[in-house]
C-alpha cells in the first residue's frame, strides 16, 4: 500500500517534469537553428488547449480501441517514469522492477501503433508496419544492455543497481568495461526509443504525415504526447541512473538521506542526454530508411549489446 502510495505521489512529478524537458528541447532544438523557438512551457499550453478541444473519432475507425488506447498509454507511460522517481525519492524497491520499467515503454510504443492501426487510415498503416520494424530493431538491444547491468549487479530491481554505485562509490559505465559498453548501446537506442530524428520513420511528418497518429487530436492527441514525453523521461533517467549514478552526492549512504539533492542531480543528469541522445541528433542528422536504421541498430547496437552482456557474465 504504502509503495501504491509512493507511486501516485511520483505521478504529477513526471507530468510536469516530462513536459518541461520536452519543452527545453524544443527550445534547444530552434535555438542550434538560430531561431527563438517556443516558450519552455509550451508542451503545457499545447496539452492545455489539445485536451479542451472536442473529441473526434473517425467514421472507419474502431471506437473502442481508436478511443481506449491513448489514456492507457498514457498511463504506462507515466506509471513507468514513476517508478524510477519513487525509488530515488523514497527508496521504493520491488524485485523485477527494471523489466516492469521497460515493459511499460514498449508497451506504449505498441498502443500508439495499435491505436493508429485502429482508425483506418492507410498512413496510419504504414505507420504501424514502421514502429514494428522500429520496434524489431532496437528492443533487442536495449534489452540486453539492460541485462548486462542485471547480470553485473545480480539483481533486477533498479534500487538495486543504484544501491550498488552507492555502495562503491562509483559510476558502473566508469568502473566495468561491460557497462560502458552497455552504457553506449543504450545511450544508441534512445533516440529510435524515443521517435526522434532520425529513426522518427513510423511518424515522418513529411512523408506520412504523423503515421498513426494521423486520425487522432484533441485530447486522444494530447495524451499520446504526454505519453512520449513520459516515455523519453524514463529512458534518459534509466540513462543516466543506471549507467552514470553520481555517488558523490551520497557519500556512500545507500538510506538516499538526501533524496531531494539526488532526484535533482539525476534529473540533471537526465535532461543532459536528453539533450545528447535526442535534441542534437535530431537537429543534425536527416531522417533514416527503414533498412538503414534496421541494418544501424543489427550491425552496431546489437554486436555492442551482446559483447557487454558476455563481458557480464565473466565478470569484467
Amino acid at each position: 500500500m504504502e509503495t501504491l502510495i509512493d507511486l501516485l505521489l511520483a505521478f504529477p512529478l513526471v507530468f510536469i517534469i516530462s513536459l518541461l524537458f520536452d519543452g527545453i528541447d524544443r527550445k534547444l532544438h530552434a535555438r542550434m537553428q538560430r531561431r527563438i523557438g517556443p516558450p519552455i512551457i509550451q508542451p503545457l499550453y499545447d496539452f492545455i488547449k489539445l485536451f479542451s478541444k472536442e473529441r473526434i473519432v473517425p467514421t472507419t475507425a474502431s471506437l473502442a480501441i481508436f478511443t481506449v488506447l491513448p489514456p492507457i498509454a498514457a498511463a504506462a507511460s507515466i506509471l513507468s517514469a514513476s517508478i524510477l522517481l519513487a525509488s530515488l525519492l523514497f527508496g521504493v524497491s520491488a524485485g523485477g522492477d527494471l523489466i516492469v520499467v521497460l515493459y511499460l515503454v514498449a508497451m506504449s510504443s505498441v498502443l500508439v501503433m495499435v491505436g493508429g492501426s485502429s482508425s483506418g487510415n492507410p498512413y496510419g498503416a504504414i505507420g504501424y508496419s514502421r514502429k514494428m520494424s522500429m520496434l524489431i530493431a532496437y528492443e533487442v538491444p536495449l534489452l540486453l544492455s539492460i541485462l548486462s547491468v542485471s547480470l553485473k549487479v545480480n539483481s533486477l530491481s533498479y534500487y538495486d543497481v543504484i544501491s550498488t554505485q552507492i555502495m562503491t562509490k562509483s559510476m558502473l559505465a566508469l568502473a566495468f568495461p561491460s557497462m560502458a559498453i552497455a552504457a553506449t548501446a543504450f545511450l544508441i537506442c534512445v533516440p529510435a526509443a524515443a521517435d526522434a530524428v532520425p529513426f522518427d520513420i513510423s511518424e515522418a511528418k513529411t512523408e506520412i504525415v504523423y503515421g498513426p497518429l494521423i486520425e487522432y487530436g484533441g485530447p486522444f492527441l494530447a495524451l499520446f504526447k504526454l505519453a512520449k514525453s513520459a516515455s523519453n523521461l524514463t529512458l534518459t533517467l534509466l540513462a543516466a541512473t543506471l549507467f552514470f549514478y553520481p555517488p558523490v552526492v551520497f557519500r556512500g549512504d545507500p538510506s538516499f538521506e538526501l533524496t531531494a539533492l539526488a532526484l535533482i542531480t539525476c534529473l540533471v543528469f537526465a535532461l543532459i542526454f536528453w539533450f545528447l541522445t535526442i535534441t542534437v541528433p535530431r537537429t543534425i542528422f536527416a531522417r533514416f530508411k527503414v533498412g538503414q536504421a534496421f541494418k544501424f541498430y543489427w550491425l552496431v547496437a546489437l554486436p555492442l549489446s551482446i559483447i557487454a552482456a558476455l563481458l557480464s557474465v565473466l565478470g569484467l
